[in-house]
């Protein structure tokens, strides 16, 4: 049997049943969008409707709808809440961190920066500004504990969290590369991100083609829309930040890519890396605490943005 059909074979096994909908669900969501009150002119329609999920009560702060700026990756945006947030009533209440690598995988080093150190420093310094605003904060470890990569957002799956967040840090052969960067689970855009893909999945860049097919197949639409727009809000959090505090900050945009630790997720998932220790300038920057408070506060704007556009469509 060719690897392809081994690889699919095995994703659709793996994959959650939580991705795949009913036909009842698929019936409520494609009369939800036939209906002329539902109608938006400017939001792509979903080709395939996500699972419906409870609403729930929120505690984040109120509802207030924010525009998100397109940024570097390209993705207009009209300024209105994901279609879907409207018919699922989602509400951002749990946040699962997720610092990435651990154990018997230390992730990248450079710099006197090990990976998995620095990713959980910066988790618990993310969730303490998040449960200052109010949310309820998870992480899929506190400590140096080896988890899979499916273990991860099996993790989040089973708390019921709504949102994912998984934290790294970016290196490169090449030392003049440099800066920050956000990404959402679809498929490769670019060279770079299929090689920063390829590195945190622990293959060859060559296999990433197998996945991608797989994803064209199985990635539900909505579920990507809603991640892009996390993405897109958590990234301009973190540069609004840093220029407000007038720290330095090199832009890479937000970007997608098919991250095996983003596959698993029920909820919009992003994967955050705060900058290339192999780049001596990165490196100083993410060794000082104030720069990486900094980071960590334009996340949490981000999500607390995401939150409220969020807020403001779900059902009264």
């Amino acid at each position: 049997m060719p690897f392809s059909s081994l690889l699919r074979l095995l994703v659709c096994c793996l994959l959650p049943a939580a991705l795949c909908i009913t036909e009842a669900d698929r019936c409520r969501a494609v009369a939800a969008q036939s209906a002329p009150a539902a109608k938006k002119k400017d939001a792509p329609a979903a080709k395939k409707p996500g699972t419906a999920r409870a609403a729930k009560k929120s505690s984040a702060p109120a509802p207030k709808k924010e525009a998100v700026s397109a940024g570097k990756s390209g993705v207009k945006d009209n300024g209105k809440p994901d279609e879907l947030l409207a018919q699922l009533g989602l509400q951002v209440k749990v946040i699962m961190l997720d610092p990435g690598h651990g154990g018997k995988d230390p992730g990248a080093e450079a710099a006197g920066i090990v990976e998995k150190q620095f990713t959980l420093n910066a988790a618990k310094r993310l969730g303490a500004l998040l449960r200052k605003r109010g949310f309820t904060v998870l992480y899929t470890r506190t400590g140096n504990g080896y988890l899979t990569l499916q273990q991860r957002p099996n993790a989040a799956n089973a708390k019921k969290a709504d949102l994912f967040i998984s934290l790294h840090v970016n290196a490169n052969p090449k030392p003049s590369v440099r800066g920050f960067e956000t990404y959402y689970l679809s498929e490769a855009k670019t060279g770079d991100a299929a090689t920063v893909a390829a590195r945190e999945n622990g293959v060859p860049v060559s296999k990433l083609s197998d996945l991608q097919f797989i994803l064209t197949d199985l990635m539900l639409d909505a579920k990507v829309r809603e991640s892009r727009r996390l993405a897109e809000t958590v990234h301009r959090g973190i540069l609004n930040s840093l220029r407000r505090n007038g720290l330095p900050c090199f832009d890479n945009g937000v970007r997608a890519a098919p991250f095996y630790v983003l596959v698993g997720a029920r909820m919009p998932a992003v994967l955050v890396e705060f900058g290339y220790i192999t780049n001596k300038d990165d490196a100083v920057n993410l060794k000082s605490e104030a720069y990486l408070a900094r980071q960590c506060e334009g996340i949490v704007d981000g999500v607390q943005s995401f939150a409220r556009a969020a807020a403001g469509t779900a059902p009264r």
